[in-house]
């Protein structure tokens, strides 16, 4: 089934193709603008997992400037997965599965860090995945979730699918699949808290990007 179609559906191998070809450089280079200031906050050695992570572009640009992370990418997506696993194939501290959001396939309090980029609106039900999340933190342990922003100004939208590695002559279309398509089925500030609100975390916060079309939303398990 498409995502045109249902949202929580699966990438199929096409749409999995051109996300990680066209749109994906853009979504990390947004979700990078907090994840640097993030991750300083985590010790040597730290257990980071990506729920998301899709072609593992992000694991890879975040490897190398923390070469002494562990990173775990987990994603639905059979075809990303393959993708992410050849992208970082010379890394020793990174491995991607194929798992769902809603039922992460890991321990309680396994991880320093969840990070997930661009992932939360697909998930079908948000509030399970957000709990499983903060489960599989350890006491302590930082969430960090940017996602497109429902309420975003027309002009972050329009800079930010300018950056978007299709012909300038798409990107009136593009520009109105995504304020329709991603953004306008994605989350706003009063939904975002709303569901932090129930989670058992200490300092969250929800936030628009300056200059982009993105909340972030991130807090601390309590200790």
């Amino acid at each position: 089934m498409s995502l045109l179609s249902d949202f929580t559906a699966r990438y199929s191998s096409s749409e999995a193709w051109l996300y990680d070809r066209f749109i994906a450089p853009a979504v990390m280079d947004m979700g990078e603008t907090m994840a640097d200031d993030y991750l300083r906050l985590l010790p040597q050695g730290a257990e980071v997992l990506e729920v998301g992570c899709g072609g593992g572009q992000f694991a890879r640009s975040q490897l190398d400037k923390r070469g002494d992370l562990r990173w775990t990418g987990l994603d639905v997506s059979a075809e990303q997965i393959a993708r992410a696993r050849r992208r970082n194939a010379n890394l020793e501290n990174a491995a991607f599965v194929v798992g769902d959001a809603l039922e992460l396939p890991f321990p309680d309090e396994r991880f320093d860090a969840l990070i997930s980029i661009a992932s939360i609106k697909h998930w079908p039900d948000q509030a399970k995945g957000l709990a499983e999340s903060v489960r599989v933190l350890r006491p302590g342990g930082q969430l960090l979730v940017v996602e497109a922003d429902r309420g975003c100004r027309f002009e972050d939208a329009r800079s930010f699918v300018s950056r978007w590695r299709l012909p300038a002559v798409m990107r009136p279309v593009t520009l109105g699949l995504f304020r329709t398509l991603v953004a306008g089925r994605s989350l706003d500030l009063d939904d975002a808290r709303a569901l932090m609100s129930d989670l058992p975390l200490a300092d969250w916060e929800v936030i628009r990007i300056e200059g982009t079309p993105a909340i972030l939303m991130r807090g601390e398990r309590r200790k």
